[in-house]
């Protein structure tokens, strides 16, 4: 098996998109690069979608789980690209920029983030892969870790109003919920 069909190839190459992202929300002179942002996160879905695809061990069922892969992968996709029309994703946060409360965001701190969480789920059990499957929890990690550093962003740049609303918001990617 060449690097291009081993499955950890792609999670390295995820895991470095993930790492600019990182950049890109942490940091005030790359935070403004649209054109990086873009990169970094194709970079990311790339690894993470291309995962499933070499030959490697699949699930045995077959028609229902396709089913609910592509029912999850829907779901994901409007969770994940219905709140891009009230913010601009993967930007650093500068304050006076307006924090969106409405929506998906009156339960969920980062729609986003679930939707794309969804979006790997779904389509690892679309190809019935147990490598992506067995993965998720990994890319929630990493989630968990851009997300961490995007709120300390946000703290910084918007300060109380952040404050507030994470308050009220309690779930950062699954409602009420911390995690």
């Amino acid at each position: 098996m060449s690097f291009w069909e081993e499955p950890f190839f792609w999670a390295l190459v995820s895991m470095f998109g993930l790492v600019g992202c990182c950049a890109v929300v942490g940091s005030q002179r790359i935070g403004r690069n649209t054109l990086l942002s873009g990169c970094m996160v194709a970079i990311f879905d790339m690894g993470r979608f291309a995962l499933v695809l070499p030959d490697q061990s699949r699930f045995e069922s077959g028609g229902a789980l396709v089913l609910l892969g592509g029912l999850v992968l829907f779901a994901g996709g409007y969770l994940g690209l219905a709140p891009c029309v009230l913010i601009r994703p993967i930007n650093v946060a500068e304050s006076g920029m307006e924090l969106a409360t409405t929506g998906f965001y009156t339960v969920i701190r980062n729609p986003i983030y679930l939707g794309e969480l969804l979006m790997s789920l779904g389509w690892s059990l679309l190809h019935r892969s147990t490598t992506g499957v067995c993965l998720t929890p990994v890319w929630w990690t990493a989630l968990l870790i851009l997300i961490v550093i995007e709120e300390e962003s946000l703290e910084r740049a918007l300060g109380q109003s952040y404050l507030d609303y994470k308050q009220r918001v309690r779930g950062r990617i699954l409602p009420g919920l911390p995690i």
